[in-house]
């Protein structure tokens, strides 16, 4: 969704967080180069917002979807556009994080093949001082869980 449309997005983001997590993502919406939306005759339902944070690697920084249309799908739908989206874009893993408490959230990732990580199996991978930056681009914060889904390549 091009930056100027983006506008009739922030209702979705205030339905849907508070606090930090409110004024961070209206942030990133102006601010993150890639942001999907689902919509319904011009109507947006929800939205993702996307980060590369390399050429290989890719981040989901937010999922929010407009309260009415909560438990439709449409956060599903969401997650696998992005995915797809990545997988055009060469990525073979993409990171996601949740707060610790946000159940419905975490599930909806694992439904989708993303598993509980740490910053210790990302420096494993990666390098400490990649991994440090990797986590600083996410701004995964304590209290959130880590989340990470391997991208198979054909």
């Amino acid at each position: 969704m091009p930056v100027e449309q983006r506008q009739s997005l922030i209702q979705i983001l205030d339905e849907s967080f508070e606090g930090w997590y409110q004024r961070h993502s209206r942030r990133m919406l102006g601010e993150l180069e890639t942001v999907r939306a689902a919509e319904i005759s011009g109507k947006a339902l929800g939205l993702i917002m996307l980060k590369m944070l390399d050429h290989e690697v890719g981040y989901v920084f937010y999922v929010a979807v407009a309260r009415a249309y909560r438990r439709t799908g449409v956060g599903r739908l969401l997650l696998e556009d992005s995915v797809a989206h990545f997988t055009t874009e060469g990525v073979k893993e993409v990171f996601a994080s949740v707060e610790g408490d946000n159940e419905p959230s975490e599930r909806l990732f694992e439904s989708e093949g993303f598993v509980r990580t740490s910053f210790g199996e990302v420096s494993g991978a990666h390098g400490a001082l990649r991994a440090i930056n990797m986590y600083r681009m996410m701004v995964v914060v304590p209290g959130e869980i880590l989340l990470r889904k391997p991208i198979n390549q054909q």
